[in-house]
C-alpha cells in the first residue's frame, strides 16, 4: 500500500490485502463505517491490550457494567473505543471521541468519533455517529468538507 498503512485485519485475513482497490471518499467512509460497527460489536478476549495488541485483542472490552450516566464510565468508554479504533482501523486517524448519554435514557449512550479518513496520502474530515442500541452499536458517518 502506498500510504504506509496496514491493511485491515480482515483484508490480512483474507489474503487480498496487496490486491486492495483504492476506493473513492465515499466507499472509503462506508467501509470504515462498517468495520467501526465490526470493531465495536466485538469483544477482546481479555481485560486489557496485549502490547503490541494482537488479534486476540480486536474489540473492545465488556462495559455491559457501566453506566451511560456516569462520567467516570464515559470516560472509560472513550478510552476503549480511542484504544480500539488506533490498534485496528488505521484508515481513521483519530481526532475526538465524546460518549453522551442519551437524554432520558440512563442506560442508552452516543459515542462521536471524528478525524481523517487517510488512503494514499490524501486526508478528509470525517466524523461517525456511533449509537449504542439494545444489542449492538449501530453508527452513521458525516462528511466535513
Amino acid at each position: 500500500m502506498s500510504s504506509g498503512l496496514r491493511p485491515l485485519l480482515f483484508d490480512r485475513l483474507a489474503g487480498g490485502a496487496d490486491d486492495a482497490p483504492t476506493l473513492d471518499r465515499q466507499a472509503l467512509a462506508d467501509s470504515v463505517r462498517e468495520e467501526l460497527t465490526r470493531l465495536l460489536n466485538s469483544r477482546r478476549a481479555g481485560p486489557a491490550l496485549s502490547a503490541p495488541p494482537t488479534v486476540l485483542d480486536y474489540g473492545i472490552g465488556d462495559w455491559s457494567g457501566l453506566q451511560a450516566s456516569n462520567s467516570d464510565d464515559r470516560r472509560r468508554i472513550a478510552r476503549e473505543v480511542r484504544a480500539a479504533i488506533s490498534h485496528f482501523e488505521p484508515r481513521l486517524k483519530l481526532g475526538e471521541v465524546e460518549v453522551r448519554q442519551v437524554s432520558g435514557q440512563p442506560r442508552r449512550l452516543n459515542i462521536l468519533v471524528s478525524g481523517l479518513l487517510r488512503q494514499g496520502g490524501q486526508q478528509w474530515p470525517v466524523a461517525f455517529v456511533l449509537a449504542k442500541g439494545h444489542s449492538a452499536v449501530e453508527d452513521s458517518h458525516e462528511r466535513l468538507d
